[in-house]
């Protein structure tokens, strides 16, 4: 019997070339079922929302947005982004985020020539 197991020990077998094929598709497609009545065993849109919906720390928010802790932190402090601290610990909505993310690539986008 096929299992989950052996496939994984197959894909790492597989030169990389093959693997990142295999990734790019998971990640992009899921794992669709033989007949479309079968459902989707990874369900790509339900993965993200469970990401979406939970906060982000510090460090997860810095590197999502490509700057240094430092720096989101004084955002923080400006009033930039909206941040929750409970004790020395920030959290930040992942909506807020891409918010700011969105807004900053367009500002970036509009200043080239």
């Amino acid at each position: 019997m096929l299992t989950a197991q052996k496939v994984i020990k197959e894909i790492y077998l597989l030169p990389i070339e093959e693997r990142e094929k295999v990734a790019r598709h998971i990640i992009e497609f899921g794992i669709k079922g033989p007949h479309p009545d079968v459902s989707e065993i990874l369900d790509i849109k339900g993965w993200q929302d469970e990401i979406a919906r939970k906060p982000f720390n510090l460090k997860q928010a810095s590197e999502y947005l490509g700057v240094s802790p430092v720096t989101l932190r004084r955002w923080v402090k400006t009033g930039q982004i909206l941040a929750y601290k409970i004790g020395r610990a920030y959290t930040f909505d992942v909506g807020d985020l891409k918010e700011l993310k969105k807004a900053h690539v367009t500002k970036k986008s509009a200043k080239k020539p």
